[in-house]
């Protein structure tokens, strides 16, 4: 990526008449995605759309660092989310609703960080599934969040340097509340995770766990996630079917990859686990089976492939009856990248999901099996979904 790198040294003057420098520099950076999508069914109608960020969500940054000697630097990320086609920022909102955070690093040791962040899994783990790196291949609902529906906020981190292959992953992201006299203030609306990988060669694995207390408490909108709402901040949702919307009392993700190279092939495979547990009693739990190859067809052209199989159960649900479903989907995602420039690419992805078992959504009393590719942004009013996207994207 080309970047425009402003550079500045600061002159330190000691004891003596020699003058010492401490290195700093400030990295603009950014990406624009736009581009056109097809879908055959949203609410029993098809859908040509003009539309922001399919493939990579557009963003712009500036990345700093500055060289305190004896192999320590202070660095700092501000990263922008945005949608080309109106212009309104992403994530909520927010004007850094990307990343936003400043930190230390030790050279051979890591670095640890303060501020809103990736979690763990996403670092070290995503990268091995569909969503991790071709956003319409992104789980039903984004239920792990490997295509990073939400961020962490309050978030203090450290991330190893790699170490005979080994690298590892922690952050504890604190809800900023006063503990409570029943003793759940501190933990209303908090964070953590862990995660490690192991690159040798060709081959590399990973894996990870995060856990949600309250992520969406309405009682403190302030905490490590983004309220599920319609209020300004959002970026979490944590329910997708069965007509709800909020009300988690905690979430829990584990997620595993691995990836071989194969000449030109990168063959990958990951498993990840879900979670939902509600405050009136009821839970959702999600295993996707994610198993995705990419092919370097020539140095310009890659082609991508991914099968998800999602295994649902909803149990305890509200009602009379309270019912325990069992859901399901296959989702099959092909697409292609031209890269014009070191730059510049064109991408083409087609989707197609089909919903079975129990996979669907609250009805006036009853329940409707719909599919909803989560890149189309709408269900579809029937067990099938198609999309296809194609879009142009520019890296500065």
């Amino acid at each position: 990526m080309k970047r425009a790198v402003l550079a500045s040294a600061i002159g330190v003057v000691a004891a003596s008449p020699v003058l010492a420098y401490a290195q700093s520099a400030v990295t603009l950076y950014g990406l624009v995605d736009a581009g056109i999508t097809y879908t055959n069914n949203q609410k029993g109608a098809s859908n040509v759309q003009q539309t922001s960020g399919k493939l990579s969500g557009s963003r712009w940054g500036l990345r700093g660092v500055e060289d305190l000697g004896g192999g320590l630097a202070a660095v700092f990320t501000l990263e922008s989310g945005f949608r080309p086609n109106d212009g309104t920022s992403g994530q909520g909102g927010r004007l850094f609703g990307r990343q936003a955070f400043v930190g230390l690093q030790k050279s051979g040791i890591g670095t640890l960080t303060l501020g809103r962040q990736y979690d763990p899994i996403t670092d070290l783990v995503s990268s091995y599934a569909g969503p991790g790196f071709w956003s319409p291949a992104t789980h039903i609902g984004d239920n792990d969040n490997l295509n990073q529906t939400f961020r962490i906020n309050n978030a203090v981190k450290f991330r190893s340097d790699a170490i005979a292959g080994f690298t590892v992953d922690g952050l504890y992201a604190f809800s900023n509340q006063a503990n409570a006299s029943n003793g759940t203030g501190f933990s209303n609306n908090r964070a953590w995770g862990i995660a490690a990988n192991y690159v040798n060669g060709p081959f590399s694995i990973g894996g990870g766990y995060n856990v949600l207390n309250h992520p969406n408490a309405a009682t403190n909108t302030g905490g490590a996630i983004g309220g599920a709402s319609t209020t300004s901040g959002d970026d979490y949702s944590g329910a997708f079917f069965y007509g709800l919307d909020g009300g988690v009392a905690r979430q829990q993700i584990a997620a595993a990859g691995t990836n071989y190279t194969i000449g030109a092939a990168i063959v990958g495979f990951t498993w990840s686990h879900t979670q939902l547990d509600y405050n009136d009693g009821s839970s959702r739990k999600f295993n996707n089976y994610d198993l995705n190859t990419r092919y370097l067809f020539t140095p310009a052209v890659t082609l991508i492939g991914d099968y998800t199989y999602t295994d649902g159960r909803a149990t305890n649900l509200p009602g009379t009856n309270r019912a325990n479903l069992k859901p399901r989907w296959h989702q099959f995602t092909l697409g292609v990248d031209y890269a014009l420039s070191k730059r510049t690419d064109l991408y083409v992805s087609a989707a197609y999901q089909l919903a079975a078992g129990d996979a669907s959504t609250r009805v006036g009393t009853g329940y409707q099996k719909i599919a909803a590719i989560a890149s189309a942004g709408t269900a579809s009013s029937t067990n099938r979904q198609v999309s296809v996207f194609s879009g142009l994207r520019v890296k500065f």
